[in-house]
């Protein structure tokens, strides 16, 4: 079967895309901020690349397969469709949900999977891979590219090995594709583009999502900069700037907001006002090494009761010790506290909720909607430390060449207030009341991990 198709006429890419798409270079990379259509380009891609290789074996793979579910298969389906339009013939000869695969009348078959157990991919025969967000992937991104390109191995007409991501810093396969361009490797190739690339997104669109951002956040996520990885994971936070003046009382205006840490040994809790106008203080803190959960509890209870002078506005705990998180339901609940518990575990929701934090220290216009009051202890006994140096100390894991990752690290000192601020800023962001009447921007690196309690305000 050969057929002559005009596919810019047909699929209308914007420039950045099809350059991503024509590129002759085996290794091929789109790097992209929100709303440049990555997604959409990678299954173009996957599509073209079965047209350009019939009767071929090639994989369209995804974080997940609820990534794939959700949103690359029905682009996808869309693509095919519009082919269909196009010539008058549909191209599918089965879909097949059993295989995961779709085959075509040329002979090619499109096969479906998620990359994050990488080590199932291992053996396959492909001629070609396209996989969604690889800079995000909870699975180590170089590893995953090292067992995909030994993946391609079908003989045919264009192999290909292609990535739609936005950068998560200057590493990984980022760094890869970085090296190889600067030395004009042969087979590499980088089409970088910003959210303002898109002609099909509103300028305006990207405009609110900026002004939600954190600078770092925003030339890394609209600008698609593979920024150089930090060490310090709140590098924008400063004393100078963060540290106020502010008694925990007297501010009858103000919502209470608390996270907690359970820990091991070493639990922390945090009291937070949320002004009318959205600006959160930590005013408070209860740093502890209990003999028992009981004994933490004990402490707890009469520590909100204290410092918030009653109930909360929201509460929100680790999801890992689910008992104490039934306590926590069953003794505020009742009293009209919204009680939430948030996943401690999967990567990507630390890393949304490291984003959201970052985002309220440094937004890319006005004043940090995150500060501290001046009554909080500024050093540590040395077994514990209070959220402050704990801001300041707070450092990501180095590879072993030293090179910051992007895994934080768990000393099991400055861990813990940092976790209950993010469960607080986190479970935060979906109630407008603690935002001055209007929702934050969300962090868009999957979901955030978060458990309702059994108050009316689900999930």
């Amino acid at each position: 079967m050969k057929v002559n198709l005009d596919i810019a006429e047909i699929f209308k890419p914007y420039r950045k895309q099809a350059e991503f798409l024509v590129a002759p270079h085996r290794n091929r990379f789109f790097l992209a901020g929100r709303g440049a259509g990555k997604s959409w380009t990678l299954t173009l891609d996957a599509l073209l690349q079965a047209l350009i290789n019939p009767g071929c074996p090639g994989a369209l793979l995804g974080r997940t397969e609820r990534d794939l579910k959700k949103n690359l298969l029905p682009f996808l389906r869309t693509h095919l469709q519009t082919l269909q339009d196009a010539t008058g013939f549909n191209w599918i000869k089965r879909y097949s949900v059993d295989d995961s695969a779709i085959y075509l009348h040329n002979g090619s078959t499109i096969y479906w999977q998620g990359y994050e157990r990488v080590d199932k991919l291992r053996g396959q025969n492909l001629a070609w891979v396209a996989a969604d967000e690889i800079c995000w992937s909870e699975a180590d991104e170089l590893t995953v590219y090292e067992t995909l390109i030994s993946c391609i191995r079908v003989p045919c007409p264009r192999p290909s090995f292609a990535v739609a991501s936005s950068p998560n810093g200057l590493r990984g396969v980022t760094k890869l594709f970085r090296d190889r361009q600067a030395t004009e490797h042969p087979d590499f190739f980088v089409a970088r583009s910003t959210s303002y690339d898109n002609p099909y997104l509103d300028r305006h669109v990207v405009d609110s999502w900026r002004a939600a951002m954190s600078v770092r956040r925003y030339e890394q996520e609209i600008l698609a900069l593979a920024l150089r990885p930090m060490s310090a994971i709140y590098p924008e936070f400063r004393e100078a700037r963060h540290v106020m003046p502010w008694s925990p009382r007297h501010h009858s205006e103000c919502r209470w907001v608390v996270g907690v840490d359970w820990g091991l040994n070493r639990a922390i809790a945090l009291a937070i006002q949320v002004t009318p106008d959205g600006r959160w203080i930590v005013c408070d803190e209860l740093v502890r090494q209990p003999e028992s959960r009981g004994h933490f509890r004990l402490d707890l209870q009469r520590w909100i009761e204290h410092t918030c002078g009653g109930v909360p506005f929201l509460i929100s705990a680790d999801r890992a010790v689910p008992e104490e998180n039934v306590w926590l339901r069953q003794l505020y609940s009742p009293r009209k506290a919204i009680v939430l518990s948030l996943s401690s575990k999967a990567d990507q929701y630390v890393r949304s909720g490291i984003a959201m934090v970052q985002d309220m220290l440094a937004p890319t216009s006005g004043d940090p909607k995150l500060m501290f009051a001046a009554n909080l202890p500024k050093t540590y006994s040395g077994n514990v430390a209070g959220i402050v140096p704990s801001m300041a100390a707070y450092r990501y894991m180095t590879d072993r060449e030293g090179n910051p990752t992007d895994i934080p690290a768990k000393d099991n000192v400055h861990d813990h207030a940092v976790d209950a601020l993010r469960y607080a800023v986190v479970a935060g962001a979906r109630f407008k009341e603690l935002h001055g009447g209007r929702l934050p921007g969300r962090v868009l690196l999957g979901e955030d991990g978060m458990t309702p309690g059994q108050a009316s305000h689900g999930a």
